[in-house]
């Protein structure tokens, strides 16, 4: 299992919008090829204006074949036009899990 943390940083002033587009189109549309979110979170102290979304994986295969059918997906245009203004700035990150646990 892997994990992707995807960290979105909008434009002041954009979190309703992005979380309008996400909530009507990505989701949805993404979940059509079997990708959902772990979690979906914004910030609301430290970072301000990002959205945080954690993704899981059986392994990068899987990641590359459910996005590779979104990116094909013509909504996806529709989608990439509306946040065009929103988002300024996308970083992800892949996070393996250990068996260490600091609550065992």
């Amino acid at each position: 299992m892997i994990y992707e943390l995807r960290t979105y940083q909008l434009v002041v002033g954009g979190l309703p919008d992005y979380l309008e587009v996400a909530r009507t189109k990505i989701l949805p549309g993404v979940a059509e090829y079997g990708l959902k979110p772990v979690g979906f979170w914004y910030t609301e102290a430290g970072d301000l204006n990002q959205v945080v979304h954690l993704w899981a994986y059986n392994d990068l295969n899987e990641r590359q074949e459910k996005w590779s059918q979104w990116a094909r997906d013509p909504r996806r245009a529709e989608v990439l036009a509306k946040l065009r203004g929103i988002v300024l700035h996308q970083s992800n990150k892949f996070l393996s899990p250990t068996d260490f646990s600091p609550m065992k």
